[in-house]
């Protein structure tokens, strides 16, 4: 009587799935087994890293890694607090500034340090100027403020092109009723503007004083400069302009509009 023996088969020995995401298919190197209620880990819990400040020009290549770099940013745009970041002209990219960025707060208030704003006074008298026909060019002995430093103790520089608005106010003492005419102007690389045109003689106080007032806007091309001048006459030149420390008698201030 002849037995047969069926022969065991060898048992596979399994390895545990591991897929990854790629770019071509491939064939693993082991054999696995995939139940129906298998997952297929396309995450994990790693925290990538944030965005920098700076980044390589993207490509359409599939990165090898998970961590990645944005293109399309450069420039410290986030070294100060809630600095606005810029287009660059480049398309997709956005640049921040070198210095004096403007910035918008949590309650929405923007600041623009890098603005220009001057505000120049005299703080001490000056005497004999004019009354007598001389054109007298002011000069301001103390700087409140002068963002960008644009300012000298007479001369205004435009550091870019734009609107710029200028307030005068010239205290002036001494005067006398002979002392019929009288202007304040601005004077700029463009042209000559006047902002007050008056009779001192007859708008003087009882102490011999009056304020000149001038408002003026201006177009200004980046370098043009721009100064005031006070002109009286009818007399001699005995009108001072009045200074205080305490009080701005005598003031100009400048703004870049637009």
């Amino acid at each position: 009587m002849a037995i047969h023996v069926t022969p065991i088969p060898r048992l596979t020995v399994l390895a545990t799935p591991a897929f990854s995401l790629g770019t071509a298919n491939a064939a693993g190197a082991a054999l696995t087994a995939v139940a129906s209620n298998s997952t297929l880990l396309a995450f994990d819990a790693s925290t990538p890293a944030a965005v920098a400040g700076a980044g390589a020009v993207g490509s359409a290549t599939v990165a090898a890694r998970r961590d990645h770099v944005h293109a399309s940013v450069s420039g410290a745009i986030t070294t100060v607090d809630n600095n606005i970041a810029r287009y660059s002209g480049t398309s997709g990219a956005l640049q921040g500034y070198t210095s004096g960025g403007p910035t918008v707060g949590d309650t929405g208030i923007m600041n623009m340090s890098a603005q220009p704003l001057v505000l120049v006074t005299r703080a001490t008298d000056v005497s004999n100027v004019t009354g007598g026909g001389t054109n007298y060019t002011m000069v301001w002995d103390n700087e409140v403020f002068d963002q960008g430093s644009n300012m000298t103790t007479t001369t205004f520089t435009a550091p870019v092109d734009g609107k710029y608005l200028f307030e005068l106010c010239v205290a002036c003492t001494g005067l006398a009723a002979n002392q019929t005419g009288g202007f304040l102007q601005i004077i700029t690389t463009l042209k000559n503007q006047m902002g007050s045109l008056v009779n001192p003689g007859a708008i003087r106080s009882a102490g011999n004083e009056a304020q000149m007032l001038a408002t003026i806007i201006t177009n200004m091309d980046s370098g043009d400069e721009a100064y005031a001048t006070l002109y009286i006459d009818g007399g001699s030149d005995v009108v001072d302009i009045d200074g205080s420390t305490s009080t701005y008698a005598s003031y100009m201030n400048i703004m870049l509009l637009a």
